[in-house]
């Protein structure tokens, strides 16, 4: 008798064809310019080339999972990601506002290829043992704190000689410099610190900004408003062009978001006889390597969008395990 899981599921082709109408829309979408470019082929002549190739890279990463998924050869798949990501960019040629890049082009299929690379043996660590779960672990734990000092790297100051910019948006002061990210080809931070000027009118203001170990203080007149700096969950700002977010809460939102996708591994990997050595690994990681590496301390959201993260992922592997793992313990037993 083998396991049936009960319910509808979507088939790998429903699953696979779902991502490429995503990435389809995602691509091939005009602008608000009018304008058509033609085909590029410097692979460094954006200011931004590099979280641009790192997004398209995560752009086909999901399609690399599903279509990878059973598949008796991953070079297939990255073939596939790569003749899809030449007829998209080909078609950019005719769509307004698009860039088609030969970029693009290899990016996407690296995206592809990694998706295929990790699903081709998904045994391994869909259900792991004990061991390797807490090998896994300390893997996920050491990338986030990776990811942790990179924030820090990325996001300080070109030269910190040189002063921040502070613009006004409507009652709101929004900080601006030149990051290391963006020497780079990644993008740079802007911070805004909200009702800075909600009881001054309309004009010119000046304000007064003083750097202490780990972030800026800004004064106008009796106020004061500090911990204004990167945190933690700010590293997606060297990616997801932080200047097209111009709502003063949408910022915050991704910093929750961008927490919860770095602990969600975390959290899937986590077995029932190790989390409290994950929720001490989350604490050191939330509470110590910030301050260590000279990052503003993380801020309440953060630290529930970390728990969440982890939350989420453990409960991801525990639905995984209940459908998949009494199938395969029945193969396992009928085997001769």
């Amino acid at each position: 008798m083998t396991y049936r899981p009960s319910g509808w599921r979507p088939s790998q082709r429903q699953i696979v064809a779902g991502i490429v109408l995503v990435i389809l829309i995602a691509t091939l979408l005009p602008s608000r310019t009018d304008v058509r470019r033609p085909f590029a082929f410097c692979l460094t002549c954006d200011f931004r080339w590099l979280a641009d190739a790192l997004l398209n890279v995560a752009l086909f990463l999901p399609l690399g999972l599903a279509a990878g998924w059973r598949a008796k050869s991953p070079w297939k798949v990255a073939l596939a990601g790569t003749v899809l990501s030449t007829a998209i960019e080909l078609l950019q040629i005719g769509v307004p506002g698009r860039d088609p890049e030969l970029r693009d082009i290899l990016s996407n299929a690296a995206g592809a290829a990694l998706g295929a690379a990790l699903i081709y043996r998904p045994r391994a660590w869909l259900f792991p043992s004990e061991r390797r779960a807490a090998w896994l672990v300390g893997i996920v734990s050491a990338g986030v704190c990776g990811v942790i000092v990179g924030t820090s790297l990325l996001l300080a100051p070109a030269r910190p000689q040189e002063p921040i910019h502070v613009s006004r948006h409507e009652s709101d002061a929004v900080v601006r410099y030149q990051a290391v990210a963006d020497g780079i080809g990644l993008d740079q931070p802007a911070y805004y610190v909200r009702n800075m000027f909600a009881a001054d009118p309309s004009g010119p203001v000046r304000i007064d900004v003083t750097r202490r170990a780990t972030d800026w203080c800004l004064h106008f007149g009796a106020i004061e408003r500090c911990h204004v700096g990167p945190t933690m969950g700010r590293g997606w700002s060297a990616l997801l062009y932080p200047a097209a977010i111009t709502h003063r809460w949408a910022d915050e939102l991704i910093d929750i978001l961008w927490t919860a996708m770095l602990f969600l591994p975390l959290g899937f990997w986590t077995t029932r006889r190790s989390w409290a050595a994950s929720m001490a690994a989350i604490i050191v990681l939330l509470a110590s390597v910030p301050v260590v590496v000279g990052l503003v301390s993380t801020t309440l959201g953060e630290w529930a969008g970390a728990f969440a993260g982890a939350a989420a992922g453990f409960a991801i592997a525990e639905a995984v395990r209940r459908r998949y793992v009494p199938r395969v313990q029945t193969i396992q037993r009928a085997r001769p």
